[in-house]
């Protein structure tokens, strides 16, 4: 993606460096190494190029990723099953449903089975009480994490005393989100406010923010006039293109707001590569809960 020099570029990939770096030193001095296991439920290609990807960064980390695939008819009953008895398996340290589930299956029920102590992507109801009672432990949804470490990385970025507005309420980014960036237990000390898609006037609402986070799963919402001078914009969106030199992903921020705002994440490189080098940090954490410390 091609932003214009008027804004620094808040990169991932010193943040995720770092943070595999720290990941791949503590795994190496464990008698065995963290295991992370993914259920995948039906043929999912977007679903199975991430899980690759997780395969790939793991296995240089030395941490052992797994997979159990089910079909895609496989009732809630018997995804349950599996998932429980995958979380009692003690050779597993971490354990993640890839979400979303098809249509039928009851996500809820689903996530109730996995074993708080093994969720390293926010996944249970414990794990998001844990964020909301400011509980700073590794299992915080691992994209929201990652916008936190993202901030914390560059002094000009720090959300303390700034006003933060978080578009999209998910429970992966949006909520969790608004609390780890000024709730209980936060260090980053900003005042969040989360925007909907029925929350009233966003434009000006985005425009008052000195951090503005866009999560909202639409390509390019957000554009300059959206953006307060000097800001800085982390994009969480991810959306596949085709393009002459084959297939990129652009974001929901339009790269023309890097002429207004000061500091902007890219898409690719941006939230992503620290969102998985922080997914790494949990499951390793799972298996040495002492030896990490995070930005939240």
């Amino acid at each position: 993606m091609m932003t214009s020099p008027a804004a620094a570029l808040l990169k991932g990939a010193p943040v995720a460096k770092r943070i595999k770096a720290q990941v791949s030193d503590v795994v190496a001095s464990l008698d065995t190494p963290p295991c992370l296991l993914n259920v995948l439920v039906g043929h999912n290609e977007a679903a199975l190029s991430y899980l690759g990807s997780i395969d790939k960064l793991a296995a240089r980390l030395g941490i052992d990723s797994r997979r159990v695939e089910l079909p895609a008819d496989v009732d809630t009953e018997d995804l349950c099953r599996a998932v429980t008895e995958q979380g009692a398996d003690p050779s597993v340290h971490a354990l993640m449903v890839q979400f979303p589930l098809p249509k039928g299956l009851d996500r809820a029920r689903v996530a109730a089975c996995i074993p708080p102590a093994k969720d390293v992507d926010g996944a249970t109801i414990e794990s998001l009480g844990a964020v909301l009672a400011g509980q700073r432990r590794h299992t915080a949804p691992a994209t929201a994490a990652a916008v936190v470490e993202l901030l914390a990385s560059e002094p000009a970025c720090d959300p303390e005393g700034k006003d933060v507005v978080i578009i999209g309420r998910s429970l992966v980014v949006g909520r969790p989100l608004g609390v780890m960036l000024g709730g209980p237990g936060s260090t980053a000390n900003g005042t969040p406010t989360i925007c909907h898609r029925r929350s009233p006037d966003v434009p000006a609402k985005a425009r008052r923010a000195d951090v503005l986070v866009v999560a909202a799963g639409v390509r390019g919402l957000v554009t300059r006039e959206w953006v307060k001078p000097g800001a800085v914009v982390v994009d969480v969106g991810t959306h596949p293109i085709e393009t002459e030199d084959g297939w990129t992903l652009v974001g929901d921020v339009d790269p023309t707001v890097a002429e207004v705002a000061g500091w902007f994440t890219p898409v690719p490189g941006g939230v992503g590569p620290v969102t998985n080098a922080v997914l790494m940090r949990h499951v390793a954490a799972a298996a040495a809960p002492t030896r990490f410390e995070s930005a939240w």
